[in-house]
């Protein structure tokens, strides 16, 4: 064998010995990453258990955003900030969420006025970024309480088969709040920590109404109040109740596919007169400059977006079909 072959053989022995020996080493780390992963989940759930009489009295002693604001009480509820704040789980206050709009409001107008160096469209560049911040508080509360109503039927049904095995009604609520994705599992580990901590439960399923207003969550307050005064079963009435829920939603799936092409439509049309416009913009712009620089140009433009957005929301109002 020539020294070289030889050379060669070594060096690749050698390398094979060290990767051989390395993965032999990452499996026992991972093994025992694993085993201390175990340990501490098992401290971790024991934490949790010894811990939770503490976290469920701070819960009840914490102060909330409609306490320290009542003047939002008076407001209509699509207005009223912290109970919005309640709704879209968003876990800052109504205070930080002030400061963040009049900075982005200020830095809006301040864009538009070195732009444009008018004041009236520096006033509607702050109203935009104003809106903005608004508009995104409701997308988050409708996303989220759209996830609570699509896992809602799972929940009675999982405190359904709590009440049928002999548990108490508080039982299937901590069982809703651990097997359950938020915004549910949420809202019912805190149901579950005031009932603990001594709160009657009508006012900890009347706050889970304001926080949650479908009208799903209120057949199910209701059934839960009634079965408190006049007794029955309440577990083969939360089935009905989450049949019905299941229903309902097969039917919406039904009627969004028979409404998608009125949707489709609606986009279409919506979109159309806008695509059209920048298209002759690029290609010949002096056919279009009448529509920007004289002063019936703008106010046919400002009719015709008035009567777009009147359309939009015509078309949204025939297809929108509630159940």
């Amino acid at each position: 064998m020539s020294p070289a072959a030889a050379v060669v053989i070594v060096f690749f022995a050698t390398t094979a010995f060290i990767f051989c020996l390395f993965m032999a080493l990452m499996g026992f780390a991972k093994s025992e990453s694993r085993l201390v992963e175990r340990r501490l989940d098992k401290l971790d759930k024991a934490a949790k258990s010894a811990a939770f009489q503490k976290q469920a009295l701070e819960l009840l002693k914490q102060q909330k955003d409609s306490e320290k604001y009542p003047i939002f009480s008076r407001f209509p509820p699509l207005m009223n900030l912290p109970l919005l704040f309640e709704q879209a789980g968003l876990p800052n206050g109504v205070q930080p969420w002030f400061i963040g709009t009049v900075f982005w409001t200020l830095i809006g107008g301040a864009a538009v006025w070195f732009i444009t160096h008018n004041l009236l469209y520096a006033l509607g560049g702050m109203l935009f970024m104003a809106a903005l911040r608004y508009m995104g508080i409701l997308m988050r509360r409708s996303k989220r309480l759209k996830r609570f109503e699509e896992n809602f039927a799972q929940s009675l049904e999982i405190v359904s088969r709590s009440l049928r095995a002999g548990h108490p009604f508080s039982m299937g609520l901590y069982m809703v709040s651990t097997e359950t994705p938020a915004p549910v599992s949420t809202e019912f580990g805190q149901i579950f920590h005031e009932v603990q901590m001594g709160l009657p439960l009508e006012d900890s399923l009347a706050a889970l109404a304001a926080r949650v207003p479908i009208l799903d969550v209120r057949f199910f307050i209701l059934t839960v109040m009634i079965h408190q005064q006049t007794g029955g079963d309440l577990a083969e009435v939360l089935d009905g109740l989450a049949g019905v829920i299941r229903d309902r939603f097969k039917i919406q799936g039904q009627v969004k596919a028979l409404t998608a092409e009125g949707r489709l439509s609606g986009w279409v049309l919506s979109a159309l007169p806008v695509f059209v416009f920048f298209v002759i913009l690029l290609m010949n712009p002096d056919y279009i400059k009448v529509l920007i620089t004289t002063e019936l140009g703008r106010k046919m433009m400002y009719f015709a977006a008035g009567m777009q957005v009147v359309g939009m929301l015509l078309i949204r109002k025939i297809v929108n079909i509630r159940i």
